[in-house]
């Protein structure tokens, strides 16, 4: 951030409008920085969440664990992205969710593309997810993503449109590829 904020606070309740007022207040550049800042927290918490919880319980119970809060919470995200930017039902509405969730934010870790995108299929390409790389630096477990079912990509297309059908074409625990750390495609079924 370059600019310096002289923000005045008083006394007095924290609501959404007074706050959603000052955020207007700041420049694009700030607040999409405020938007990293967010997101990058928000995955230190999963990050402590699963390291704390595997100590606890063991890899096993913390995959599942994991597994059941994103079937949860990716739903959850896609409905409210879908509400804010009023996105349709087509593969585009699906890949601008997918860009505009925490699933997927680079500054948090991720490096993805969209390595296909047609008017009835999607495939996305994740290279780097900030889990899998904390992990293997770590020597620990990968999360079996492929085993995953459904995914977490899967309940998240099936916000934009239930005529999506979700395939993992490439996760752990298959062999490694190198720079690919899992591949999704998505199709829209008539």
């Amino acid at each position: 951030m370059t600019e310096t904020y002289d923000i005045t606070t008083e006394a007095g309740r924290v609501d959404w409008d007074g706050l959603k007022g000052e955020l207007m207040e700041l420049s694009k550049d700030t607040l999409a920085e405020m938007v990293n800042v967010w997101l990058k927290t928000f995955w230190s918490v999963q990050s402590y969440w699963m390291i704390f919880t595997e100590e606890s319980v063991g890899f096993e119970a913390t995959a599942l664990m994991d597994h059941k809060i994103w079937q949860k919470v990716g739903p959850i995200q896609a409905y409210r992205v879908k509400k804010a930017l009023n996105l349709g039902d087509d593969v585009q509405a699906l890949a601008t969710m997918f860009k505009f969730t925490a699933p997927q934010w680079v500054p948090a870790g991720f490096d993805w593309e969209f390595t296909e995108v047609t008017d009835k299929k999607l495939v996305m390409t994740v290279n780097k997810c900030p889990m899998g790389t904390f992990r293997k630096a770590a020597n620990l477990d990968l999360l079996p993503c492929k085993l995953a079912i459904p995914s977490v990509y899967e309940v998240m297309a099936k916000v934009i449109n239930e005529k999506f059908e979700t395939t993992c074409l490439h996760a752990h625990p298959d062999a490694p590829k190198e720079g690919v750390m899992c591949r999704w495609q998505c199709v829209l079924k008539d």
